[in-house]
């Protein structure tokens, strides 16, 4: 669980009276976990521990990561309603990207050459994604007819081979 602290514009608090949503777990018959989401090595650390539990045969793990919505929760939503300036300027202090950047930084892992290659990177990757977002996706209509059942239903496939015959006259004229 994501928790940023709202559902929208309304607080947690005003939402459940469980202390925290990790608490919730006990109604699953689950463990729950709770843990600061913008420290990244406490959420690798808490992650591994649920997945072990899980690939051991022990089940779900209810994770509650503790983060905070720094924006808007859309362009249509006036933050300041419910907030206070100086509560999003306490969470900016606490950037995962920044936090995670001093605690490699200190250990001599990161250094400024590697901030402006992932910086890089993480540019070109930006930019690749976002040709491919603006192209047109080359789509079949005859993959409609996909997945939809393990069997397809005799309706669907005289609907499949009516698709099919109007695409093929469709070509046909367009290739005279």
């Amino acid at each position: 669980v994501q928790n940023n602290g709202y559902a929208i514009s309304v607080p947690l608090t005003r939402q459940s009276a469980a202390p925290t949503l990790a608490h919730k777990a006990v109604g699953y018959g689950m463990p729950g976990r709770l843990v600061d989401g913008n420290d990244a090595a406490a959420v690798h650390q808490v992650l591994t521990e649920a997945l072990e539990r899980a690939r051991g045969g022990g089940g779900p793990t209810l994770v509650e990561a503790l983060t905070y919505r720094v924006e808007a929760h859309t362009n249509a939503d006036d933050a300041t309603r419910y907030r206070q300036a100086e509560e999003v300027t306490a969470w900016q202090a606490h950037d995962p990207i920044r936090l995670l950047e001093d605690a490699l930084r200190e250990r001599d892992l990161l250094d400024d050459r590697l901030v402006a290659e992932a910086g890089e990177e993480a540019e070109a990757m930006a930019a690749r994604m976002r040709a491919e977002f603006h192209a047109d996706p080359d789509l079949d209509p005859m993959s409609l007819f996909a997945h939809v059942y393990a069997e397809p239903t005799q309706q669907l496939r005289e609907q499949a081979a009516q698709l099919a015959a109007e695409l093929a006259a469709e070509a046909e004229v367009h290739a005279r």
